[in-house]
């Protein structure tokens, strides 16, 4: 079996039908966005999303897979995914994580953005991470185009994240999306050598999502669950994501803000 055996084309029918779950996507994280502010508990933003989505009738994705609970994954500060959401009460400066995905007509969306409460100047480390974090993201449209070597785009992420002082979460990768919310590859945020032997192949959906933090390179359970996800240096970080999909001669982003 070749590296490329099992990654899932799509046709431009089916990447219609993705554009289609991804404007309900973006309108959904715009919601969240505006809506991320002192005062307001996690599980008032998951009640938020649940009522978007039943008005507008797609569904979950992530949902009780696995018995995750939530429509939204809500990680706060140290907690890197994953975070279910719960009675927290989100404060000016913390640095909140905001991932998820909708399925439309059985074709998933899936992207995440990262925000520091109030404004910028409250957190100016975390403001910072999330700035190099999505300028790490934002290589993908000079170095990601068919039949190149997903290496080039790995390094890329690897060598602004480090270059800015900070470091990358190792043990967590991007992946592909179609009708499930994770498939094949799974492609770290560094230059692996594995990575040498993947290529952007035509039609192929990808989720690129840098995931960084102020020191860690990994990561940790906690006591409270079997999802969260924590800094192993408790320290901060960040995340973001688009999906793109990679075509016969160009590459489109497909969902997620700026």
């Amino acid at each position: 079996m070749s590296n490329h055996d099992w990654i899932i084309i799509k046709n431009k029918q089916q990447i219609e039908w993705i554009r289609e779950a991804w404007k309900y996507l973006n309108e959904l994280l715009y919601l969240m966005r505006d809506n991320c502010k002192a005062w307001v508990s996690l599980i008032e933003l998951e009640d938020l999303a649940q009522d978007f989505m039943d008005k507008n009738n797609v569904k979950w994705t992530f949902k009780w897979f696995e018995w995750f609970p939530a429509n939204l994954c809500l990680s706060v500060n140290d907690c890197v995914v994953h975070g279910i959401p719960d009675d927290y009460i989100l404060k000016n400066w913390d640095l909140l994580k905001v991932d998820t995905w909708v399925t439309h007509n059985k074709f998933v969306s899936d992207s995440a953005f990262s925000i520091v409460i109030w404004w910028e100047m409250t957190n100016p480390l975390a403001q910072d991470l999330i700035d190099t974090t999505k300028k790490a993201l934002d290589t993908w449209f000079t170095v990601t185009w068919p039949w190149k070597f997903v290496y080039d785009y790995s390094k890329a992420v690897y060598n602004v994240v480090t270059n800015d002082w900070f470091n990358v979460i190792k043990t967590l990768t991007w992946h592909g999306v179609w009708i499930k919310w994770h498939e094949r590859p799974y492609i770290y945020n560094y230059p692996h050598p594995d990575t040498k032997k993947i290529q952007f192949v035509p039609w192929m959906v990808v989720c690129f999502e840098p995931i960084t933090a102020v020191k860690s390179d990994d990561v940790m359970y906690k006591w409270n669950n079997d999802w969260n996800l924590y800094c192993k240096k408790w320290d901060l970080w960040a995340q973001w994501e688009y999906m793109v999909a990679i075509t016969e001669n160009w590459i489109e982003r497909l969902s997620g803000i700026d």
